[in-house]
């Protein structure tokens, strides 16, 4: 068995495979499996998986003629096949740095992995129709349970290792998934440990067609859409995640982690005024300070 299972979600990503898995294949932490599910693409995807892995024996085209239609739906479907000491995600359009899975690794080994863990890392952002690489993919640092439950995000699944106890988390899968990286955050941070490691491993490909859309690179650039009109501070498909999630897992949470939840949800019922109110006291936070939430909050409808 394979010390860390790499779960790709592919989708049309034929133009883009070859690099990724060659990335996959140049690491030096070899002790890996790479299983592969397709979401019924249209191009050439399958038939490069095949290829792949006619020649590399660690590789794994699960066919089983399931198609999700959702990179979300796609990902959650790989965890059941996964049963690796470790785990992470993979995306079929980045490359990842020859030492990533190496200090991920040797991170998450230092952890007390018998409870939940998860470790994980920054990206650059990559631009391939220009050749720039710069900036960060994760701009929002996250440690707790705090931290999470107002980014309408969780951390990049593919920056993140994640140790078997986190997994079987994350099997109790929600009634409704925003995106698999957000049911990944929450539990991480709800039933274990969530370690940073502070260094760009991954080259964050994003072109005109990519499935998460635009990424800003700076904390100025994600500031600058504070002042647009029509937004919320909280994306309904996120906050409709985070009451599943809930409603998921609430047997499991302690009292004080359950309380977490129950403070985040009375924000809906109350003004812009009281909700700023409550934000220190409530001990939530948005990009590591409250400021920052409290003045969303004061510019913002939450939904």
């Amino acid at each position: 068995m394979a010390k860390i299972d790499i779960l790709l979600a592919a989708f049309n990503n034929a133009a883009y495979l070859p690099a990724q898995i060659r990335s996959l294949q140049n690491q030096t932490f070899t002790d890996w499996r790479l299983l592969v599910h397709d979401d019924g693409s249209t191009d050439d995807t399958v038939s490069v998986v095949r290829e792949f892995a006619s020649a590399d024996s660690r590789i794994t085209l699960i066919e089983d003629g399931v198609t999700l239609r959702s990179a979300q739906g796609n990902f959650m479907h790989l965890l059941p096949f996964s049963d690796a000491e470790f785990a992470i995600f993979c995306d079929g359009d980045d490359i990842w740095l020859d030492n990533k899975l190496a200090i991920l690794y040797d991170t998450i080994s230092q952890r007390d992995n018998s409870r939940p863990q998860a470790v994980y890392s920054n990206s650059y952002v990559y631009n391939p129709a220009t050749g720039e690489i710069s900036g960060s993919a994760t701009l929002c640092i996250m440690r707790t349970l705090h931290d999470v439950l107002f980014s309408n995000a969780g951390v990049q699944g593919c920056a993140i290792l994640f140790n078997a106890k986190l997994r079987e988390v994350c099997l109790r899968t929600p009634e409704f998934v925003a995106m698999h990286d957000h049911v990944l955050t929450m539990a991480a941070t709800a039933f274990g440990e969530f370690t940073y490691v502070p260094l760009h491993l991954m080259l964050y490909r994003r072109y005109e067609g990519a499935v998460t859309g635009r990424t800003d690179r700076t904390l100025r650039e994600r500031f600058g859409h504070f002042f647009q009109r029509g937004k919320t501070v909280l994306d309904a498909r996120h906050y409709r995640g985070v009451v599943a999630f809930y409603e998921a897992n609430k047997e499991f949470l302690t009292p004080e982690q359950a309380d977490i939840f129950r403070r985040f949800f009375r924000y809906k019922g109350r003004s812009r005024i009281s909700n700023a109110l409550h934000i220190l006291p409530d001990g939530f936070k948005l990009y590591g300070k409250s400021t920052v939430l409290i003045i969303k909050l004061l510019l913002r409808p939450l939904l």
